[in-house]
């Protein structure tokens, strides 16, 4: 579902304030576990990498609570790049550990 109205936001640092970004879209995967991708669709942006670093802390530390199920993270260019991002996170939702 698309991610706008749900305040849904991961915090990051940067030039000295903090921040919120809004990911573009959460999507609940059709998994035996419960599993979600966070994904982004983007252009340019110029603080792209310091949003994909705050989005992978959180996932990783979401992980490794583990009671909110198994979650993902991506950002694709293009409107071609959303089916082989879901795939990606079905496989490794697959995997034995998550990371």
């Amino acid at each position: 579902m698309k991610n706008a109205g749900l305040g849904f936001a991961i915090p990051y640092y940067h030039n000295g304030e903090t921040h919120d970004y809004v990911p573009d879209f959460i999507i609940r995967l059709n998994t035996e576990q419960e599993q979600y991708l966070i994904l982004e669709v983007k252009g340019f942006d110029d603080l792209t990498e310091v949003k994909t670093q705050a989005a992978q802390r959180w996932v990783h530390a979401v992980n490794a609570d583990g009671r909110y199920g198994r979650w993902d993270y991506e950002v694709v260019r293009e409107p071609s790049g959303v089916q082989p991002a879901i795939a990606r996170a079905i496989i490794r939702g697959q995997a034995k550990t998550w990371t």
